[in-house]
């Protein structure tokens, strides 16, 4: 009779606890979900300015260092639309299983991607999830590559304005990797060679030919650059911003308000990987 009446008790006890915590700590959480899901609703009906669009991305200034983002002054401009950024340079499609974009040439940046096997919303006939944007667009969330040389070097090297070409034809699709090159009209010529698995992972070759008549020295560098910071659900048992493993240091987490903080965070590793996250996505490089 005891061990029965204690299991009543513990049963009460426990849905006590339940009840409390669904007041105090579900439902304002609820809440608060739901209204990001209607700002995030709001945004993409009506795209919102956004501070100083066309900023350029300059190599680092040093080997290692990271690359800098500048941006022009004066009144800040309205966003062009999704379709219109996209439309500013022409593209490589993206064509898998998995996912569904664009290559910009402008720049040789993956700045278009849609995870086809994931939706907005439980309808299945719901927007895909877009992932990553192009610059001008009113969330720019891209990946960028390129290379930087010691101070004083003279050679010209492709940045974010570049227009790249493609040898030959055809999509990025999986096991069709697509070659993308430039030649500076100095005698260095860039290649660029991307491929994609039936996932999510893509592989990224750089190779640089040089048959000018002086040695040049260059270092390579890649950059997720995401602009401005994106709404956030706030769980404690949640992280939502910076993450990466940066060799004997481990795991590193840093949220949005941190980054806010400090401006500038720098590591020293080997063997690294880094990125952002949201809830349930990450964009990474390793």
């Amino acid at each position: 009779m005891t061990d029965q009446k204690n299991t009543i008790i513990a049963i009460v006890l426990s849905a006590l606890i339940l009840i409390a915590w669904q007041i105090y700590f579900g439902l304002p959480q609820m809440e608060k979900q739901k209204q990001i899901q209607q700002q995030q609703a709001q945004d993409r009906s009506q795209p919102p300015p956004l501070p100083q669009q066309g900023g350029t991305t300059q190599a680092p200034s040093a080997p290692g260092a990271a690359p800098q983002v500048t941006q022009p002054g004066g009144v800040a401009a309205q966003p062009m639309t999704r379709d219109a950024a996209l439309s500013a340079s022409p593209r490589v499609r993206i064509e898998t299983p998995s996912l569904s974009g664009s290559i910009a040439l402008k720049g040789g940046r993956i700045d278009d991607l849609s995870l086809v096997k994931y939706r907005e919303t439980v309808d299945p006939n719901s927007p895909p999830i877009i992932l990553l944007a192009p610059s001008g667009s009113p969330n720019p969330f891209y990946a960028e590559f390129g290379w930087s040389a010691l101070s004083g070097t003279a050679a010209k090297l492709p940045g974010p304005d570049t227009v790249w070409q493609q040898e030959g034809t055809g999509a990025l699709s999986v096991g069709r990797p697509v070659t993308l090159v430039h030649d500076n009209g100095e005698g260095l010529q860039f290649r660029r060679t991307i491929a994609v698995d039936e996932n999510y992972l893509f592989t990224l070759k750089d190779e640089v030919s040089n048959k000018g008549a002086a040695p040049v020295t260059l270092y390579p560098f890649a950059l997720i650059s995401r602009h401005g910071t994106p709404q956030t659900l706030g769980y404690y048992i949640l992280h939502e911003g910076l993450i990466g493993v940066f060799g004997d240091k481990g795991l590193q987490e840093e949220t949005y308000a941190n980054i806010e903080k400090q401006k500038e965070m720098s590591f020293t590793a080997t063997n690294v990987w880094l990125g952002i996250t949201d809830k349930y996505w990450a964009a990474t490089l390793l």
